[in-house]
């Protein structure tokens, strides 16, 4: 949905007649105008849902709900957010009092849910604005005559969209993904775990509880690569593994120098592609490192680091490549959150472990520490849902 109309200012003249289409024309011009100023400050990772107040409260609170005909009806109780075209998007007041009516129907979706076994897909909930839609709410005056409802609103609708064939540049300027729904055997609802595009970090109380953690985790790999250095160079270590490990440690500790800073005063206010590719910038400094040492200790390096942080070499070698390619994709942050997860705990594991080491060289089966653990007897717990944790268990 892209605007083709460009609403201009009314040639207001002495003496003219006027009726309600010339303010209506003005106001059109003045909230295009007002729009495409906005727009101008806006990129495909930094619009979305607007920043919240209350950590307890998302921006956007909604209800899915599924009838017999196919079809999805959406029902929303909060809404804050900005869509790539710079129109606001604002809910303060239940959908279901305004009377408006926000619903689709699943797109190529022309057969019973009976036979939908074994079959998935994604879709995307959208939520678009017709800011030059007026519909009339509010409570009539009874005083005045003709009576009219005082105050008007943007049009909304809802579309749903395939999640395999929607991107950033094929959403219009009007919208805006709200949240994910999955058609899987015979059954449709909402995926609660998604996170929609948000303008910023503190947009969402689970990008806060992300961003909390992977400022920990920051200043854990600094002090980890300190101490890893100040062993290597106490012990006057000389060897190719603690050659490599005592690079690796110097360059991540030049690193988390500048981003343990942003993440602490300017990552929170930022659009999280930036807190992403904080992390993703450590992955690529760890293999550019490793990459030094091809065709020497390259090979003796990772199979050492594996041996340490408890994991496959393919597991290990994965969660940093992997990172390193990932494209972001602003429509859902939650895939990106799920590599960077990965990633922070192998790395995590790894460099305390060799932060707890005397000699950069020993074997693991050597055995360098005991971990002692108190078994408590089991009792039956009520599940609670698991925070992320970047850092090692």
């Amino acid at each position: 949905m892209q605007s083709t109309t460009e609403y201009l200012p009314v040639n207001w003249v002495d003496g003219m007649k006027i009726n309600k289409t010339h303010f209506i024309a003005q106001d059109n011009a003045f909230t295009y105008r007002q729009a495409h100023t906005v727009s101008s400050f806006l990129n495909e990772h930094n619009y979305g849902l607007l920043p919240v107040f209350d950590r307890h409260h998302t921006s956007a609170k909604l209800f899915l709900s599924l009838d017999n005909e196919q079809t999805v009806h959406l029902r929303i109780q909060r809404a804050r957010a900005i869509s790539r075209g710079g129109y606001v998007m604002e809910f303060d007041t239940d959908t279901a009092l305004t009377g408006q009516q926000l619903s689709a129907g699943i797109p190529g979706l022309q057969v019973p849910f009976s036979e939908l076994k074994d079959r998935s897909a994604f879709y995307y909930v959208v939520l678009s604005i017709d800011p030059y839609k007026r519909v009339p709410f509010g409570t009539a005056d009874p005083k005045e005559t003709p009576p009219r409802m005082p105050y008007t609103m943007p049009g909304y609708s809802l579309t749903l969209l395939p999640a395999n064939e929607t991107s950033a540049l094929s959403l219009g300027e009007f919208q805006v993904p709200v949240g994910k729904v999955m058609v899987e055997d015979q059954a449709v609802r909402l995926v609660e775990n998604y996170i929609p595009p948000c303008t910023a970090v503190n947009s969402h109380y689970e990008l806060l509880e992300v961003h909390a953690g992977l400022e920990q985790f920051f200043g854990q790999m600094e002090l980890y690569a300190l101490q890893i250095i100040q062993k290597i160079l106490q012990k006057k270590q000389q060897n190719e593994l603690a050659d490599a490990i005592y690079k690796i440690s110097e360059n991540l500790t030049q690193f988390t120098a500048t981003q343990y800073s942003n993440f602490k005063l300017s990552y929170l206010y930022q659009p999280p592609v930036f807190m992403i590719t904080a992390v993703t910038g450590m992955a690529r400094l760890i293999k550019n490192t490793m990459d030094f040492y091809t065709g020497t200790s390259k090979d003796e390096l990772i199979s050492y680091c594996t041996e340490w942080c408890g994991v496959s070499q393919g597991e290990l070698e994965s969660s940093i490549t992997s990172l390193c390619s990932y494209q972001y994709n602003h429509l859902d942050i939650n895939d990106a959150l799920d590599k960077v997860l990965q990633f922070t705990q192998i790395i995590s594991s790894l460099f305390n472990n060799l932060s707890r080491l005397e000699y950069i060289g020993k074997k693991k089966e050597t055995g360098i520490f005991v971990k002692e653990q108190v078994l408590l007897p089991q009792t039956e717990a009520t599940p609670v849902k698991k925070r992320r944790s970047f850092l090692a268990d």
